[in-house]
């Protein structure tokens, strides 16, 4: 089956290169090359949308939303500086660190997006992809400097700590089960734990989570 993919990469270089890496893989793709913005609100027969987090910036809530309605992924490309909007971290199913680009990962985050698993690369596993939040004493920010959660995430995790599943947590905080799955996703991912229960115990251990 042949996955259809609409790059959105500011840098020309950058883009330049990953269409190399793509047309290199051993996967059927066809690739457009999006400049203007408002082309992604008619890329809808695809499968999976490549961006950088600068070029999304510029990228309306509706477009984004329209996306996730019509179940196309978003694999998300990043640098260590870079700050993602919250309302993409909800959204994306995936986020590569410019550091880890090759084509192998590359290839392994394509599979992994357009297969429904929430793919982070090795890098992103091991910092926050967000801001840390400003709140808290310097006690537990020295403790936990090297994984930061957003408030959101704080939440969900001290309600999976209760043994709350994803429906029940979506219920609890008023949001989507869709955005509650990613927000595990990238808990997972922060803390670099394969589950729940291992993310829980390594919270609580690093002063993230207090019971």
């Amino acid at each position: 089956m042949q996955t259809e993919i609409a790059l959105i990469i500011e840098d020309d270089i950058r883009r330049y290169s990953i269409e190399g890496m793509l047309r290199s893989l051993d996967i059927q793709l066809t690739v457009q090359s999006i400049t203007d913005i408002e082309d992604l609100s008619t890329f809808c027969n695809g499968q999976l949308v490549i961006s950088d987090s600068n070029a999304l910036v510029s990228v309306p809530g509706e477009i984004a939303e329209k996306l996730r309605i019509q179940n196309i992924h978003v694999l998300i490309l990043v640098d260590s500086a870079d700050v993602v909007e919250q309302s993409w971290v909800d959204h994306a199913n995936g986020f590569l660190d410019w550091a880890d680009l090759r084509p192998e990962t590359l290839r392994e985050a394509i599979v992994d997006v357009t297969a429904g698993r929430f793919h982070v690369s090795a890098t992103l596993a091991r910092r926050s992809l967000t801001a840390p939040d400003q709140a808290g004493d310097d006690t537990t920010s020295k403790r936990a400097s090297m994984i930061a959660l957003t408030a959101r995430e704080n939440q969900v995790l001290r309600l999976i700590a209760e043994g709350l599943s994803n429906r029940q947590v979506a219920r609890s905080l008023s949001i989507s089960e869709h955005g509650v799955k990613r927000t595990v996703g990238i808990i997972l991912a922060k803390l670099n734990c394969p589950n729940r229960t291992l993310a829980v115990v390594r919270a609580m251990e690093s002063g993230l989570l207090v019971m």
